[in-house]
């Protein structure tokens, strides 16, 4: 619940209870239960982590427009957009990129700033497509992110031939970068995002220097579906689409 003091002539009246909104209430709820190594609970509108951590969740405050919160993103704004699991049904409205707004000093929090060095150390090798085009990958290992990542590599062995050229080699994963067009870091900077093979990936930013950005994709669903299995939601998704990329999200797509 959000409180606000009204007042009259100066004076302070009693506080006024606003009730949070039940998409706000339940969103917070996943996000807490989506992290359990590092959150403990809520209290009221502040997140608190295991360590005793407090952060505001600006869950009482108005939804802002779509490039005001993408650039400075409050935990609430983080979970605003639900991400649609299973297969498309379209392209995507304009502005829904489920995933793309972020709060940066929650995923810092959770994974250490790689401008100061504090992620590193949290990292260990995942061979990506051993058996196709072995490939050492640095992923983190908070959230069993690596473990994930290994159970879809599994999988995606297992999938047709004709699937493979899709994924190998894979673009990366641990890159300690900012977003182009926000300057805010990338999930690539935690080491909890992997792209696949460039050759038959679109990303809108591509298409925004041919002064085109309509929605495009060339990704067989069969592949982003084993990576939402292991909660990674994929930028095909994205109304702002970035089709190679996936990124370990399981606070919204446990609510999908």
């Amino acid at each position: 619940m959000a409180v606000s003091r009204r007042t009259v002539l100066g004076a302070v009246l009693a506080p006024v209870i606003l009730p949070r909104p039940a998409a706000a209430e339940a969103g917070l709820a996943r996000l807490v239960a989506a992290y359990p190594d590092h959150l403990a609970g809520l209290d009221g509108d502040v997140l608190v982590w295991t360590d005793g951590t407090r952060m505001e969740t600006g869950a009482g405050r108005p939804e802002r427009p779509f490039d005001v919160m993408l650039r400075d993103a409050t935990l609430a704004d983080q979970l605003r957009q639900a991400y649609p699991a299973g297969p498309p049904a379209g392209p995507p409205g304009r502005n829904h990129s489920p995933g793309r707004i972020r709060s940066t000093a929650f995923f810092v929090k959770m994974y250490g700033d790689c401008r100061r060095g504090g992620a590193g150390r949290r990292h260990r090798t995942v061979t990506w497509m051993p058996q196709t085009r072995p490939q050492p990958l640095p992923v983190t290992m908070d959230n069993d992110v690596a473990t994930r990542l290994e159970r879809v590599i599994a999988e995606l062995e297992r999938l047709p031939d004709r699937l493979k050229a899709y994924l190998v080699p894979s673009a990366g994963t641990f890159n300690c970068r900012t977003v182009a067009d926000t300057g805010l870091l990338s999930m690539h900077a935690y080491a909890a995002a992997v792209d696949i093979a460039v050759a038959h990936s679109d990303y809108w930013s591509w298409a925004r220097a041919r002064g085109d950005i309509r929605y495009r994709n060339r990704i067989p669903f069969a592949i982003a579906e084993v990576f939402e299995a292991q909660r990674f939601i994929w930028g095909g998704k994205w109304y702002h689409y970035d089709t190679m990329h996936f990124e370990y999200r399981p606070e919204l797509i446990d609510g999908a």
